[in-house]
């Protein structure tokens, strides 16, 4: 049974090539209407027949009978031959798109970034797969609300191809296309005329008149925006809390605000909380609850707040940054007479009256005209100290009175001591040192230390936790840190760095994990 799936799936193949697509799709039908319908007894041929069998129901126009299918190829081939494999990506790929074109957007785009993932350990960040899976990814956020995120993943992933791949590349010019048809929907008319315009020169310019990506992006230029989509609105900004006014300050002929007789409490009445606080005086940091503070609420009222990401740094509007209330702020520079600006105080205000506590002056410190004098004494002693030590020395070490006139000493001269900056070469074979992992999640920073005296390229490598390695990047010689985008929020990681001394010599760093399920 697998050499003949294995026939049929070539017989397919070549009919796809001749173009009939319903002839080869037929072909695959009969054959896959009496295999066995669970992925765990699947043939390696029999997951190839039926995910060729799904990406043709795709282009003929029927996803919902092709998401059985691509479950099934994706599901066998996962388990004949693991994640990373060629196979599987491919499959996972074909299954995402039958999903989206099924609606099933969320499921969709967790499988596109699977596949970015593992394209990426496997061709790169700039490899034409990576960049189209992008692409296909950001089509999924577009459809699911996701208008921002999408516009920037697909602007990112259509310069970076534009920069490695040149204009005129089909991929880049449908991304750029797609792009405009996105901003379109946004309401976004500027970006969009200019994008699509873009798109419409660049295939007049590396692309033929009768080529069906000319003619797909001359209807897409020409066609009206989406009436049925909607940019999700961006939630209106907090209203600022209302700040009391300053308070008006008595003059001095006034005098001190006359305040109640102090009753102090009675001894069998419990105090917890300190009367008063001695300014300079260590306390235990004693809350207060008020009516109008909860004590749950100290400090933390506007931390959880989702203030705009891209709102300036300075906020005047903001609640906490001035005293006065925003609407005042502004109108008057200087503070009129008898008016002055009162700052929110630190703590939520106390319930109980502060009671004056009488204390003694603090005696003025006395000055020691003596002291400049007595240090400079001892410096001018030590000073002199050191210059008779020098004088000695300098007598004894110099020619002995007893040798005959003329004669050479016979003491070698001292040899020069070594720079302390300068650092002696690494023999072969010495890794990479100081090797360390900073997790961002969205990204892996690593960095090490390149051994002097070496002029091999480094290779990083690195993959899932539990799994093999492959190369990421090879470095120039000297390079001492590396930056891995595209990864797994949730996926545990590990790294390597060898050096390359020589075609036998290769040092490589012991491997270093994230520990993000831990």
């Amino acid at each position: 049974m697998s050499s003949g799936f294995a026939d049929l799936t070539v017989q397919a193949h070549q009919l796809v090539s001749e173009g009939d697509l319903t002839g080869a799709q037929q072909l695959l039908a009969d054959a896959l209407s009496d295999a066995d319908p669970r992925p765990g007894n699947a043939s390696p041929e029999l997951a190839e027949a039926a995910g060729l069998q799904a990406r043709l129901l795709v282009a003929l126009g029927e996803p919902h009978s092709a998401r059985g299918w691509a479950a099934f190829a994706y599901a066998a081939a996962t388990r004949l031959f693991g994640r990373s494999d060629e196979r599987t990506v491919t499959a996972a790929a074909t299954l995402a798109a039958v999903l989206h074109r099924v609606g099933s957007d969320a499921r969709a785009a967790r499988l596109y970034s699977d596949v970015i993932i593992e394209l990426t350990a496997r061709d790169g960040p700039e490899s034409q797969r990576v960049l189209a899976a992008h692409a296909d990814l950001a089509t999924v956020e577009y459809a699911r609300g996701q208008c921002e995120v999408a516009r920037d993943r697909l602007t990112d992933a259509w310069e970076l191809h534009r920069e490695v791949y040149g204009d005129g590349h089909p991929s880049g010019i449908k991304m750029l296309a797609k792009l405009g048809a996105m901003e379109r929907d946004c309401g976004r008319y500027a970006d969009a005329h200019e994008h699509l315009a873009l798109a419409e020169d660049l295939c007049r310019e590396h692309l033929a008149v009768d080529d069906p990506l000319a003619v797909q992006v001359a209807g897409l230029a020409r066609a009206a925006a989406d009436p049925d989509h909607v940019c999700p609105a961006p939630e209106p900004p907090a209203r600022p809390t209302p700040v009391v006014p300053a308070a008006r300050v008595p003059p001095t002929a006034e005098g001190p605000p006359d305040l109640p007789p102090y009753t102090p409490p009675a001894l069998d009445d419990p105090v917890e909380t300190p009367l008063y606080h001695p300014p300079g005086r260590v306390t235990d940091p004693a809350h207060v609850p008020t009516p109008r503070t909860p004590p749950e609420a100290d400090g933390d009222v506007y931390d959880d707040y989702p203030w705009p990401p891209d709102e300036p740094a300075e906020q005047p509007w903001r609640p906490g940054e001035d005293a006065l209330p925003p609407t005042v702020v502004g109108l008057a520079d200087d503070d009129p007479a008898g008016v002055r600006r009162v700052s929110p105080p630190p703590e939520p205000p106390s319930r109980y009256l502060p009671v004056h506590v009488p204390r003694p002056p603090v005696a003025p410190r006395r000055e020691r005209p003596w002291l400049p004098l007595a240090v400079l004494g001892v410096v001018v002693a030590l000073l002199l100290g050191t210059i008779a030590v020098i004088a000695g020395v300098s007598g004894f070490d110099g020619d002995d009175p007893t040798a005959p006139s003329g004669a050479a000493s016979s003491r070698p001269p001292a040899s020069p001591r070594p720079s302390a900056s300068a650092q002696p070469a690494a023999s072969p074979g010495t890794p990479p040192g100081r090797f360390t992992l900073t997790d961002r999640r969205d990204s892996i920073v690593l960095s090490w230390t390149y051994p002097p005296g070496a002029e091999g390229p480094v290779v990083v490598a690195g993959g899932r936790a539990g799994q093999p390695q492959r190369t990421f990047e090879t470095l120039p010689a000297g390079s001492a840190d590396y930056i891995a985008y595209g990864l797994d929020r949730t996926t545990d990681y590990c790294f390597t760095v060898a050096l390359v001394w020589s075609t036998d010599t290769v040092a490589r760093t012991g491997p270093t994990c994230t520990k993000r399920r831990r």
